[in-house]
């Protein structure tokens, strides 16, 4: 006669075929995240930043830096009020490559000691933005 398997060791046999396909599910997902997430759209990869602002008579130049990995067009810059109004929409092409720097002048006319937020849009819609002011 032959005899059963204990229930103890049943029941350790059981929690481990249980842990080990907890921990092959959990390797799958992990890596199936993380390829989606690495092929994921160009606007998750790009990243963009405003170096400077300057303002000389009505003419206002913006420096934009391309801090992403990938290529970006910035094609709208905008000046900003402290009270959300749109002073100016400037409709620019600025091809940058990552890690390059481009500057875009266009005329607007702004008050003295008042702040000002300039921001920048790719066209895939990622913004930076900037505060400043100048004085006479």
């Amino acid at each position: 006669m032959r005899k059963a398997v204990s229930p103890v060791i049943a029941t350790l046999l059981l929690i481990l075929i249980a842990v080990a396909a907890a921990v092959l599910v959990y390797v799958w997902v992990t890596g199936y995240a993380s390829s989606v997430t690495s092929t994921g759209t160009p606007e998750l990869h790009e990243e963009i930043k405003i170096d400077a602002v300057s303002y000389n008579g009505t003419t206002l130049t913006v420096y934009v830096r391309n801090i992403g990995d990938t290529s970006v067009l910035v094609d709208h810059i905008y000046v900003i009020a402290t009270n959300n109004t749109v002073i100016a929409a400037a409709e620019v092409t600025l091809s940058l490559d990552p890690g390059s720097v481009e500057s875009t002048s266009f005329e607007v006319t702004l008050q003295p000691g008042v702040t000002y937020i300039v921001k920048a849009v790719t066209s895939n819609g990622i913004e930076a933005a900037t505060s400043f002011s100048y004085s006479s």
